[in-house]
C-alpha cells in the first residue's frame, strides 16, 4: 500500500508542467517547436530566459517535495524517498493529460538527488560540469548523472529494490535524451564552450548583464 502511494503521489507531482502552461499562455505548444518536448532546455530555447528558470525551478522542486512528502507520510518506509522520486520523474516524461508527452527528467532527478543526499549532488554537478566542458556537449550532463546515481546511492544504501528502481527510471532519461546523439551527429547539439563564449562576450559588450 506504501508504494502504490508513494508512486501515486510522486507521479502527480511530476504531471505538474509549468513549461507547458507558460508556453499555452504565449500560444505555443513545445511539444511542435524547438527540441519538441516540454523540458526545461526547450523552454529555455524557445520561451525565453526568465521562462526557463521558472520552469527549471518548479520542475527541480518537483522531485525534491515529492520525496520530502513520501518521507513525511510513510517515514517507516524503507523506499518511500527514491519510490516517490522515481515516480515524480515518470510524471513528468510521461503526463497522462497531455497524451504522455512531457520532458526529460533531468531537472526532477536533479530535485531527487538533492533531497536524498546532498553530498551525491554536488559529486554529481561536478563530473557533469567536467564531462561537460572536455566532450563539448549539453547532453553529457545527463547522461553522466543518470548513469551514476543508482550506483552511487546504492553505495550509501545498500538497498537493492532503491538500486532497482533509480536503474530503472534512469534508464528512462538517458532513453529520452538519446535524441540528442542523433542532434549531435546532424550537427545541431549547441557546443557549450560557444555559449559559454557568447555570455561572456555580451557580458563584456554589456548586452548581457541587466543594470
Amino acid at each position: 500500500m506504501e508504494f502504490a502511494l508513494c508512486m501515486l503521489v510522486g507521479y502527480l507531482l511530476g504531471c505538474i508542467s509549468p513549461s507547458y502552461w507558460l508556453a499555452r499562455l504565449k500560444g505555443v505548444d513545445l511539444r511542435s517547436v524547438g527540441q519538441e518536448n516540454l523540458g526545461t532546455t526547450n523552454a529555455f530555447m524557445v520561451l525565453g530566459k526568465a521562462s526557463g528558470i521558472v520552469v527549471m525551478v518548479i520542475d527541480f522542486m518537483k522531485g525534491f517535495l515529492a520525496v520530502k512528502i513520501a518521507q513525511l507520510l510513510f517515514p517507516n518506509f524503507a523506499i518511500a524517498a527514491v519510490t516517490a522520486g522515481a515516480a515524480a520523474i515518470l510524471g513528468h516524461m510521461f503526463p497522462f493529460y497531455l497524451k504522455f508527452r512531457g520532458g526529460k527528467g533531468l531537472a526532477t532527478l536533479g530535485g531527487l538527488i538533492l533531497s536524498t543526499d546532498w553530498r551525491i549532488f554536488l559529486f554529481l554537478a561536478v563530473i557533469a560540469i567536467v564531462v561537460m566542458w572536455i566532450s563539448d556537449w549539453g547532453c553529457a550532463t545527463s547522461f553522466s548523472t543518470a548513469l551514476l546515481y543508482p550506483f552511487l546511492y546504492f553505495g550509501k544504501t545498500e538497498s537493492y529494490i532503491s538500486l532497482v528502481i533509480l536503474e530503472l527510471v534512469c534508464i528512462c532519461v538517458i532513453i529520452k535524451h538519446s535524441a540528442n546523439i542523433i542532434r549531435l551527429k546532424e550537427g545541431k547539439e549547441p557546443s557549450v564552450r560557444l555559449a559559454v563564449k557568447r555570455v561572456f562576450r555580451k557580458a563584456e559588450d554589456g548586452t548581457f548583464m541587466g543594470p
